[in-house]
């Protein structure tokens, strides 16, 4: 974890002077030596071009919004006539949209920092990772998705902290292994299953062997037999228990995502760690409607399409980088 904590800071200083570069650009858009000052600093290094990107990205949702609105903001106070200069609109207006940059990117990065210095392992978007733990245990990583490792003498723990493995765990009678999402704990000695951490539940399916599931706020336990699935309510805790067929246990691992009466709110949480943006959902009735399914993870934009379209819904592109599905 001191490396993740290492990398989470430098990424942030170099955001934070990519985020400099994009403001001085922006001001003096003619200026040559600035230009090429900033195009050494650009090719210097491959992180400093992923920041740059991530900033840049940013800066064009930030542009997308409404231009009335920005102005109405950034002469919030303002005695200014409306004969100002050019020049001094667009310093206003760039120092408006900055400020917003700057919120934007507190929003996007400090959950990220955090779970960057909790977890030993992690994914970034559309990046699927096979970690094999030391006793030979393997967990494949979703996109966007990140564990804990806490190995004892008495026990082997790992925490889902976001979005969704797969366990292949090696038996082991006298060592159980653990894993934990949120107040949901599953329990096991050797075998294979799917937990996916959503912001309103936690599922557990069975590929293989049994597991025993329980929850912080219930004193009994559940047990899921292979082609079982149990969902399980944050908020309220209620369990729903289900069947599921075999093949379609951790579908994602081969880029597909199967949906059977999920919510469109959940299917577009999933596609969300596929796709290198933002989904927005503006209609709360639609995100409630109940989708079936069969998705290609690698064409996420295409999936919420043709999933919303079904729904008699319609997908906006303010960007490339944010999507707003209305009814």
């Amino acid at each position: 974890m001191a490396s993740a904590t290492q990398d989470g800071h430098e990424g942030d200083a170099q955001r934070a002077e990519a985020f400099d570069w994009l403001m001085r650009i922006e001001a003096a858009p003619d200026d040559a030596s600035l230009r090429a000052a900033f195009e050494e600093w650009l090719t210097a290094s491959e992180a400093r071009r992923l920041a740059y990107r991530s900033v840049e990205r940013m800066w064009r949702v930030s542009a997308g919004l409404p231009t009335d609105y920005a102005e109405q903001l950034a002469l919030a106070g303002s005695e200014k006539p409306p004969t100002a200069q050019p020049r001094r609109h667009r310093l206003r207006r760039i120092g408006w949209i900055a400020t917003a940059l700057a919120a934007c990117l507190a929003l996007v990065y400090l959950p990220a920092l955090q779970l960057r210095l909790a977890a030993d392992h992690l994914t970034s978007t559309a990046e699927l990772r096979d970690v094999t733990l030391k006793d030979g245990s393997i967990v494949h990583l979703d996109a966007g998705s990140a564990i804990a490792v806490h190995y004892g003498a008495a026990r082997r723990k790992v925490t889902l902290l976001a979005g969704r493995a797969f366990f292949e765990v090696v038996p082991g009678a006298d060592r159980p292994f653990a894993v934990e999402a949120g107040t949901v704990t599953v329990t096991v000695t050797g075998t294979a299953f799917d937990v996916r951490s959503l912001a309103d539940t936690v599922s557990v399916a069975v590929q293989s062997g049994t597991v025993q599931v329980a929850l912080a706020t219930h004193q009994k336990t559940i047990a899921l037999a292979p082609g079982e699935r149990l969902e399980v309510e944050r908020a309220a805790g209620r369990m729903s228990k289900s069947e599921i067929a075999s093949q379609d246990i951790a579908t994602w691992r081969q880029r597909r995502l199967v949906v059977d009466g999920a919510s469109l709110a959940e299917v577009v949480e999933e596609l969300g760690r596929h796709y290198d943006g933002l989904i927005v959902i503006r209609d709360r009735a639609l995100s409630a409607r109940r989708i079936t399914g069969v998705f290609d993870l690698r064409r996420p934009v295409e999936a919420l399409q043709a999933m919303v379209g079904a729904q008699h819904g319609s997908v906006t592109q303010i960007t490339p980088y944010l999507q707003v599905v209305s009814q």
